[in-house]
């Protein structure tokens, strides 16, 4: 694929910061970050990449990452010469771009995902750092209407600041229909497989998924569930399906759902495509790429109409959307999918999905950064 001349920006030469970037040991660590960045270049954009891939937490090993961040940042404004600096994340990354974009005497240009919009709140260091960095930046990006309005609700984002709304976008490349991807990773064709991807952690809402599939399962509605993902509940999910009692004449929850564990982002794509629905049943959600990985795979999607998903999950026609911490509601969504079957959502889910390619994306951000270098 070559840049496109009339869109594209040659010239523009971009210093993007990142506290999340994909590694050997992780390989999904950051990955739309990394899947933006390749874009971006892929349409005319020089872009020099300064990232954290360490993806442990705790004060000493944010306190060597960040540091090793900073000095690596600072050491390439020094050496090249740019047109904007992008940083990725409010929280912590914004004061180290706000630091760096100084330095280089350049436009700031933050981006923001999710749960760093909180974050940025604290009252520490960074927080303190990644407010002012809001207020002096030369354009805002966030990757949803509803994250910008929180920002703007809270007073965190100054009227005077510019804002854009852009996502990483879908890499369509890699989320795609698969016609065999049910006979490769399902032994059984007539199965009716629940796909869920994402951290287990409490805020994606992995205990409603569970009793909505138990009880899925009691009703006969459904056959598997498949969570893809790390994070700390995952022992507690293990312990959770061991506890649950066998019901006389039903199936053992223990045999019919199964934790992956983190998977590459072709692996994914190829349950993505295998799946009956996909289930993102978050109670708080910056946009939910997610669900247009999986639209773009053809599969259905069902998921909390909380922050941004409603303006990526077009229901009914793609899916269903349930009120949040409603594992009734989840399951009875679920269930009407299955019952109407995926073939009747595939062609409006890759239609909603296309609206949101990479490629799209990457010549908005352009657009978007080409406005601020020329003020």
């Amino acid at each position: 694929m070559h840049p496109n001349p009339e869109t594209a920006s040659p010239a523009q030469r971009l210093l993007v910061v990142s506290n999340m970037w994909p590694s050997e040991k992780n390989p999904v660590f950051g990955v739309f970050v990394a899947r933006h960045v390749q874009a971006l270049r892929m349409q005319g954009a020089e872009v020099q990449v300064v990232a954290n891939t360490d993806a442990r937490t705790g004060r000493v090993a944010a306190a060597r990452k960040y540091f090793s961040l900073l000095i690596r940042a600072v050491a390439a404004a020094r050496r090249g010469r740019f047109d904007a600096v992008v940083g990725h994340y409010l929280y912590p990354t914004a004061a180290i771009a706000r630091f760096i974009a100084s330095m280089a005497d350049v436009p700031l240009v933050l981006v923001a995902h999710g749960s760093d919009t909180q974050s940025v709140g604290r009252a520490d260091f960074f927080g303190r750092k990644g407010r002012e960095a809001l207020s002096a930046a030369a354009l805002v990006v966030t990757v949803s209407t509803a994250l910008r309005d929180n920002l703007r609700e809270r007073n965190l984002l100054p009227v005077g600041v510019q804002s854009a709304v852009i996502n990483m976008g879908v890499d369509d490349t890699v989320f795609f229909p698969r016609a065999s991807a049910r006979e490769q990773l399902c032994g059984d064709a007539d199965e009716r497989v629940v796909l869920f991807a994402g951290n287990l952690v409490k805020s994606k809402g992995i205990d409603l998924l569970l009793e909505a599939f138990f009880s899925l399962l009691d009703a006969d509605s459904a056959d598997r569930l498949i969570l893809v993902g790390e994070g700390p509940l995952r022992g507690w999910i293990e312990q959770r399906i061991s506890d649950v009692t066998v019901r006389e004449g039903r199936p053992d929850p223990a045999q019919r759902v199964t934790l992956t564990g983190r998977l590459h982002q072709h692996d994914l794509a190829l349950w993505m495509a295998a799946a009956d629905v996909f289930v993102l049943p978050s109670r708080t959600e910056g946009l939910g790429l997610v669900l247009l990985e999986a639209m773009a795979c053809g599969t259905p999607c069902v998921a909390s109409r909380v922050g941004g998903i409603p303006e990526v999950l077009d229901a009914p026609a793609c899916g269903r959307l349930v009120s949040p911490d409603d594992a009734g509601a989840l399951a009875g969504a679920i269930a009407e999918v299955l019952v109407s079957g995926k073939d009747s959502f595939g062609e409006a889910c890759i239609v909603q999905a296309s609206h949101h390619s990479v490629t799209a994306k990457a010549l908005e951000m352009i657009q978007a950064i080409e406005g601020v270098i020329r003020r």
